[in-house]
């Protein structure tokens, strides 16, 4: 648990508003003078999941406690009749059932959870509907097969169930009495029609499940209610306080980064990446999902690459700790300050989890090459730095087409803490790359609130007002020698693909 961490006002005297943003881990909350977009408050709680082998289940009592006492945290020596309005925004594609007395009729299923293999399968043999309705293909990863399992693993549990909602429609009934999701978080389910903004009888009909179940749909900036005096007394929010249905976090994040125009792209670099931008129409491709955006009608491409602050994090564990075993904050980038760019010819594929672009791969695995004796630890970790950076710039390429559509690019997550991945990242374009200082998540949920509210007419004024970006640059003599290590990253990549599609080395035989 991280205290709260209150900051000195701009003294703008504006509203205050705040978002809250429901991870996979724990909840971040966040508290923005609207007059200056500064962000004067945060908190962090997490909260405990069920991981054993194939399934990943959390308690949605958990989500409120922690929601609670971080709000609580965040507002201590500020004003709670100050606060405009309460954004949401959380994980998504989960099953969190609810019985007609308000309670959990079992532990929600998250996105993580990986139970689903047979009915992903079958309901692949609807996948033409599934693509044409909802624009997305189906994986483990969405709701609509987890139901499935649970229609046939526990029909009791969906047989008491009234209403299936996402996690952060779990704290807006909490704060308000109300039940509902948002367009975001409907289309993430692939059970909604997401052209006709409405719910598909016949997608829940192949998951054996009734659209009783579904929950009324608003906008995400919408008001849908007030906070109540029990929730008021749990939080220290003051009881009327508006509350906004908020949105599903990969399209918060897309909303607090600012990308809501055409050709601007943004870059979540945490344990893994999320590269998503506005797209005309909802169509999916190999590695590539739809979502709907928040706050306003249209849709968001993304593509993933599924390894890299965890990649990081890997190399410094098992090749650059030593004896001591000690992996402090920020160690690769330390170390790669004392190597040049390129990394003297060392490459790292960071393919753990498989590789998603520019090869698209998921028997891929990670490898270190060209090291020799006169490479050391800065070598090996600006190698990993720098094969992150050239992946998700690979990502960023697989999404748009053609990179030139971009106008701009930003970037933000734990990874870009790091001085020397930010410089071999935004070396691979010349569009303009800028760098968040802040969380975009709960940004985007500060967003919403503050439409709902009327701080803002609409998502250009509040992106205008939040944005806290910083423009990245790269010295023209680093530049060519970043593109050089580019390059033999793409060919190092394409040959380890194809070693991966040799059958001794794909069955283990020794020949």
């Amino acid at each position: 648990m991280t205290p709260a961490t209150p900051q000195p006002s701009t003294g703008s005297g504006g509203p205050l508003l705040v978002g809250v943003d429901l991870g996979t881990t724990g909840v971040k909350v966040v508290v923005v003078d609207a007059g200056s977009g500064t962000t004067v408050a945060r908190s962090y709680r997490d909260y405990p999941s069920d991981t054993r082998p194939g399934r990943h289940e959390q308690d949605p009592a958990d989500w409120w406690r922690a929601a609670a006492g971080a709000v609580r945290e965040a507002l201590t020596g500020l004003d709670p009749g100050a606060v405009a309005g309460v954004g949401l925004s959380g994980h998504m594609h989960a099953v969190a059932l609810y019985d007609d007395r308000d309670r959990p009729v079992r532990p929600a299923m998250t996105w993580a959870d990986r139970r689903a293999v047979t009915e992903v399968r079958e309901l692949r043999e609807h996948a033409d509907l599934f693509g044409e309705l909802t624009g997305n293909p189906v994986v483990e990863a969405f709701t609509a097969p987890r139901l499935a399992w649970l229609v046939r693993h526990e029909p009791e549990a969906v047989r008491r169930a009234v209403r299936l909602v996402q996690p952060k429609d779990v704290l807006r009934h909490h704060l308000t009495g109300d039940w509902g999701t948002d367009p975001s978080d409907a289309a993430g389910t692939l059970l909604y029609d997401v052209r006709r903004q409405r719910w598909e009888p016949r997608l829940w009909a192949y998951c054996g499940a009734d659209e009783r179940l579904a929950p009324p749909v608003r906008g995400s900036a919408e008001v849908v209610g007030a906070v109540r005096p029990e929730a008021a007394e749990a939080t220290g929010l003051r009881a009327g306080t508006p509350v906004v249905a908020g949105g599903g976090d990969v399209s918060c994040a897309a909303l607090g980064a600012g990308a809501v125009t055409r050709g601007r792209v943004y870059v979540n670099v945490g344990t893994a990446a999320q590269i998503v931008t506005p797209v005309a129409e909802p169509r999916a491709g190999v590695g590539r999902f739809v979502f709907a955006r928040a706050g306003e009608d249209g849709f968001l491409g993304m593509v993933s690459s599924y390894a890299a602050g965890l990649a990081i994090r890997w190399a410094e564990r098992n090749l650059l700790a030593g004896d001591a075993g000690q992996v402090p904050d920020g160690m690769a980038d330390r170390l790669a300050r004392g190597s040049a760019p390129g990394a003297g010819g060392v490459t790292f594929l960071p393919y753990l989890l498989g590789a998603s672009a520019p090869v698209h791969d998921p028997a891929v695995r990670a490898a270190l090459l060209g090291v020799g004796p006169e490479h050391g630890p800065a070598e090996i970790a600006r190698a990993a730095l720098e094969g992150v950076a050239y992946a998700c710039t690979a990502a960023v390429r697989q999404l748009l087409g053609d990179p030139g559509e971009a106008t701009e690019i930003r970037v933000g997550g734990g990874v870009t803490r790091s001085e020397v991945w930010c410089e071999a990242f935004a070396a691979g374009f010349d569009t303009p790359v800028r760098r968040l200082r802040q969380d975009a998540s709960p940004r985007g949920a500060v967003a919403l609130a503050g439409i709902g509210a009327g701080v803002w007419p609409d998502v250009a004024a509040a992106c205008a007002a939040l944005d806290d970006s910083e423009a990245l640059t790269v010295p023209d003599g680093r530049r060519a020698g970043y593109r050089r290590a580019h390059e033999r990253h793409t060919a190092a990549s394409a040959a380890l693909a194809g070693l991966h599609r040799e059958p001794a080395f794909s069955t283990g035989s020794a020949g």
